[in-house]
């Protein structure tokens, strides 16, 4: 429906609808019609990182230490619900995840089942890889305190 606008009427225009395809209020410069949340602004979009993504989001880290294990030689590529069933052999875990280098944790919720999977489970076999469990220690900081 060329020349019409949605605000004055048939066969007149206004700055508003001027330069739209279609004169349906699209605005200048044509183009296909997207919601809003589909439109980007200033050459970003919504799609990628936003701010904080990821970050402290985990349980691990809400965890306190003493309730959580160490695991060392995981393999590269495994799925977090094996690792996690491979650990409720020593008491039903809260959370299961593994990191760079073939390092993870498991979370627990009392020291008992902490203690348990640090005995049975250090030396186990998961999937292929042998397993080496130990206490929780948190990371020196750089500074070096």
């Amino acid at each position: 429906m060329k020349g019409f606008c949605p605000r004055k009427g048939k066969g007149k225009g206004c700055k508003w609808c001027e330069g739209a395809p279609d004169s349906a209020g699209k605005g200048k410069g044509g183009g296909v019609w997207q919601p809003q949340f589909q439109k980007s602004w200033g050459g970003s979009s919504w799609g990628g990182k936003g701010k904080g993504k990821g970050k402290g989001k985990t349980p691990a880290k809400k965890t306190d230490n003493a309730l959580k294990v160490w695991v060392g030689g995981l393999p590269q590529k495994f799925s977090f619900k094996a690792l996690q069933a491979h650990f409720d052999q020593a008491g039903k875990s809260t959370w299961a995840e593994g990191g760079k280098g073939g390092n993870g944790s498991v979370c627990y919720t009392t020291e008992a089942e902490v203690y348990n999977a640090i005995t049975l489970l250090s030396g186990s076999v998961f999937e292929g890889s042998i397993l080496q469990v130990d206490t929780w220690v948190k990371k020196p900081t750089k500074g070096g305190s």
